[in-house]
């Protein structure tokens, strides 16, 4: 049995949740004891916004490299500082050391302590994540352009996430449990041309095959839309991840029966499920609702479609912290209901 479908609602019933990877707390101790708590199944590592800027998921690559970079225009991302600059970074990126650093990944080193205390007994998988190159690199600007364009740059990129994903596997698999890595690509979906677009799944394609080859399963996770709308659920498939996560909240109404989607599940590919909505308040949201949309988006495909994950939407770093329990209350009762429904899943204790 592939290890993504031993993760999924058809195998953990109500246990088959995890975090998209970002919680509101400011204790990074306290994040890890919650993430105990509400996905002691397939436990993550949190990354804590809220605790410092350099925790966001874009500083939190580039820290060590901020001299070189200055903020880009009033709107989100970084214009290489200096003429130099540019040059410099690649070559920066191509010889610096790749790892996560306690004061701009407290969430990581906490998790790691946890680990060693024996705080996820019932673990199946542990879970890292990093920005992904596309992201990165559409949010890296030279003389006002993205260097998402620029294959050298998409390159230098891509090798330094590898690598800091990989510095993640090596880190978490001395626990000897298995390891998934989750490569956050929200700007996969929104480039406009084909070309740059082309060239960008291609710099993904060969990140995610780097990682696996460590032994680790990787997914990459998008929560934005394409321009009409419908989750990129193809498209995060072509990537050759082993685990794909989505919105699965808004428009995802049969975006499941693609063909592309159906080969990669039966193939072993995990279809994470972001069902749960991203809000600062969910009392008037009801697990099952969020069934009905899980259905909606699956129907007319064959069962062997059914291998889910159900997350929120998009991380939670920026919500209230009380949002956070609420969240992973519904994540887990809609796994549960989509386990059962299955007749698979067996109750967790």
């Amino acid at each position: 049995m592939h290890l993504s479908e031993i993760l999924s609602c058809r195998a953990l019933g109500d246990g088959a949740v995890t975090g998209v990877g970002s919680l509101p707390h400011t204790d990074a101790a306290g994040a890890v004891r919650l993430v105990a708590e509400v996905a002691p199944e397939i436990p993550f590592w949190p990354q804590l916004p809220q605790r410092a800027v350099e925790e966001r998921m874009i500083e939190q690559v580039l820290m060590p490299f901020s001299n070189l970079l200055l903020p880009h225009g009033g709107s989100y991302g970084y214009q290489i500082a200096h003429t130099d600059g540019y040059a410099e970074l690649l070559h920066r990126l191509a010889t610096a050391r790749a790892e996560l650093l306690p004061f701009a990944a407290a969430g990581f080193f906490a998790f790691e302590a946890a680990l060693a205390a024996g705080a996820f007994p019932r673990a199946v998988a542990l879970k890292g994540q990093i920005t992904g190159p596309v992201t990165l690199a559409a949010l890296l600007f030279v003389d006002g352009r993205p260097v998402v364009s620029d294959p050298v740059a998409l390159e230098a990129l891509g090798g330094y996430i590898q690598r800091l994903a990989i510095w993640q596997v090596e880190r978490l698999a001395r626990w000897r449990t298995p390891v998934l890595i989750m490569l956050d690509e929200p700007y996969l979906a929104l480039l406009p041309d084909r070309d740059i677009s082309g060239m960008a799944l291609r710099a993904l394609q060969w990140v995610v095959r780097g990682i696996q080859a460590t032994g680790a399963l990787v997914g990459v996770h998008c929560c934005a839309s394409l321009p009409d709308g419908a989750p990129p659920v193809a498209l995060l498939c072509r990537t050759g991840a082993d685990v794909v996560s989505f919105d699965a909240y808004h428009q995802a109404a049969l975006c499941c029966a693609d063909a592309e989607v159906r080969a990669f599940v039966r193939n072993g590919g995990l279809l994470a499920f972001g069902l749960v909505p991203t809000l600062y308040d969910l009392a008037d949201v009801r697990s099952a609702d969020l069934l009905i949309r899980w259905i909606l988006a699956t129907a007319g495909v064959d069962d062997e479609i059914c291998h889910t994950l159900v997350t929120a939407t998009c991380g939670l770093g920026l919500m209230p912290l009380s949002v956070v329990p609420s969240s992973f209350r519904l994540a887990r009762e809609v796994a549960g209901l989509i386990g059962r429904m299955q007749g698979l899943a067996p109750p967790l204790r």
